[in-house]
């Protein structure tokens, strides 16, 4: 069933006049301004699978924002704004028939809003709000497998709420809209919209089992086909001390409106472990996230779908109490449905890729609120088909300024 839009609307206000009370005298306030800057080359800017068609690309990156967070006793509201204003400069001759990178220069914003109010003590409300301006796939799809630099804006909008029976058993209804919509005329928008419910039953105060389903329609505006899509996945939580466990597993089955399309259908996992010493609220010496998860990816431009298997790390210890050294690093194989051309070889073959990305990071912190940090990466897919390959070397520095102005 589709979500008339001047409902969710409605459901939107009344959420965020819920969760905020004008006048609290036992609330907190956190204001928390911040600025980066940052530099950093790419000797593969464009990811061309030729040498010869490699081009070194500096990216100059200014980034001022500000976080602002109201918390009471029963409602909590955070909002978070980043300007992300991109430079880029060619160190490489430019190919008369190819466009200076320059020409793709542009402000982007991220924008976060959360919210929460729980007018019952079984009850709770929340409302969240992500919208980007960016050239990064990876806001579209976590599991993209595109190099390409198109701009668009993406909005997530997520009302939900939770009744909890008793301390054993509760339930959660969501609903997603999400909105992408690209500045190229030439390139197709969507619309999702997902409903998203958990059954979830708690053994104890850290282990629970959540029974989730999800049902979601994706319509592009243009060609490629609509799909209906519904996951059921079975989830195992467990919280320690300084770590936190997640398994789970189910199946997608996923249907095109178009019948020359054939439909897909997976078995679908994710395991996780995150963890930080001292643990939280307390900044971290040490931590460490680890998740392995298959799935397929939601946004498939021209039919491009393909069954992920993604293992990702990022690890890191801070030294000497001013010393941050971390490691950053995923795998991931991108197995094609209905995707097929040539080899190198010349043969026609379904397409199946296996990317990957690794970097390590040092910074030093002046203060609290001052970071410097270097970081050096290499990327690298390997595809069976003609043109898809690439590698890229990377460098960046940053400069991270945020410094809380204090709570009350």
């Amino acid at each position: 069933m589709r979500f008339k839009r001047d409902r969710v609307v409605l459901l939107a206000i009344i959420l965020i006049s819920l969760s905020i009370p004008v006048v609290c005298l036992a609330a907190r306030f956190n204001i928390k301004p911040k600025v980066s800057a940052g530099w950093r080359v790419d000797n593969n800017y464009y990811r061309a699978e030729a040498t010869e068609s490699e081009r070194e690309v500096e990216t100059y990156l200014i980034q001022p924002g500000i976080e602002l967070g109201i918390e009471t006793a029963k409602s909590e509201l955070l909002l978070d704004y980043t300007l992300d204003a991109y430079y880029y400069d060619d160190k490489d001759t430019v190919p008369p028939s190819q466009r200076a990178s320059d020409e793709n220069d542009y402000v982007g914003h991220i924008g976060i809003l959360e919210a929460g109010y729980r007018p019952f003590d079984r009850v709770l409300l929340r409302l969240e709000n992500h919208l980007y301006k960016t050239r990064d796939p990876a806001y579209s799809d976590t599991l993209s497998n595109a190099v390409d630099r198109e701009k668009y804006v993406i909005n997530r909008l997520t009302p939900m709420i939770l009744y909890e029976f008793g301390p054993k058993f509760s339930i959660g209804l969501r609903y997603r809209n999400t909105e992408t919509n690209y500045s190229r005329t030439s390139l197709e928008d969507s619309s999702e919209h997902r409903g998203i419910f958990d059954m979830i039953y708690n053994f104890t105060r850290t282990a629970a089992l959540d029974l989730e389903y999800n049902h979601w329609e994706r319509d592009y505006d243009r060609t490629t086909s609509d799909y209906t899509s519904d996951q059921l996945m079975l989830i195992f939580r467990k919280q320690f001390k300084a770590l936190a466990f997640e398994a789970g597993g189910g199946y997608q089955d996923r249907n095109f409106d178009d019948s020359t399309v054939e439909d897909i259908d997976t078995f679908t996992y994710r395991i996780a472990i995150t963890g930080q010493t001292p643990p939280e609220p307390e900044t971290p010496r040490s931590h460490i996230s680890l998740a392995a998860e298959l799935n397929l990816n939601d946004q498939g431009l021209g039919e491009e779908y393909y069954k992920a298997h993604r293992v990702s790390l990022t690890a890191g210890h801070r030294f000497l109490e001013k010393l941050l050294v971390s490691i950053t690093g995923y795998y991931q194989k991108s197995d094609y449905e209905n995707t097929t051309g040539l080899t190198p070889e010349g043969t026609i073959e379904t397409r199946d890729d296996d990317t990957y990305d690794i970097s390590g990071r040092i910074g030093c912190m002046f203060t609290d609120w001052l970071t410097l940090s270097i970081t050096a990466g290499y990327e690298e897919r390997d595809s069976n088909l003609a043109g898809h390959d690439y590698d890229n070397n990377y460098y960046i520095a940053e400069l991270q300024f945020g410094h809380r102005l204090g709570a009350k």
